[in-house]
């Protein structure tokens, strides 16, 4: 009886062959890429010296082949590519300025003036859970008559 096994990648089911020992990827071509791919990545994982000649490979790679040049090159080769880009981003832009909502919820809470006419006092709140560490914690006292007098005095 033959013995099969099933591709991690495609999820086929396949007969083994005989002089692999451990099979666990068929032969069809993204399949085995697939399986490469799983090697370099267990390999990177678990050997210092693979992963480091891995990273300088890279680095030498991208120091002969900079983005910009690159990008610069594709686009001047891909025209139709450009122009439909800038018109897309066109319409982005003009949807983010009419649907821009104010960033402040709550419009009043730092105003310079106070909603309700009169004067105030504001004090600094000491103790308590701050949840927000931003946040300006004041108590507001309204002033009137004598206490008013007081608090222009002692300023």
């Amino acid at each position: 009886m033959i013995s099969t096994f099933t591709c991690l990648h495609c999820g086929c089911t396949f007969p083994c062959n005989p002089r692999v020992k451990d099979q666990k990827y068929c032969n069809i071509k993204e399949c085995r890429r697939a399986s490469r791919r799983a090697w370099k990545k267990k390999k990177r994982a678990t050997n210092k010296s693979y992963r480091q000649q891995c990273l300088t490979h890279q680095k030498r790679w991208r120091e002969n082949r900079p983005a910009h040049q690159y990008q610069k090159e594709y686009r001047e080769s891909h025209l139709d590519y450009e122009r439909r880009n800038r018109e897309l981003q066109f319409e982005r832009n003009k949807k983010r300025k009419k649907d821009q909502d104010p960033m402040i919820v709550k419009r009043n809470t730092l105003s310079v003036q106070p909603s309700g006419g009169g004067t105030y006092a504001l004090m600094q709140v000491k103790g308590g859970k701050i949840v927000k560490r931003n946040t300006l914690m004041v108590r507001m006292q309204v002033l009137s008559g004598e206490s008013m007098i007081l608090a222009q005095n002692s300023v």
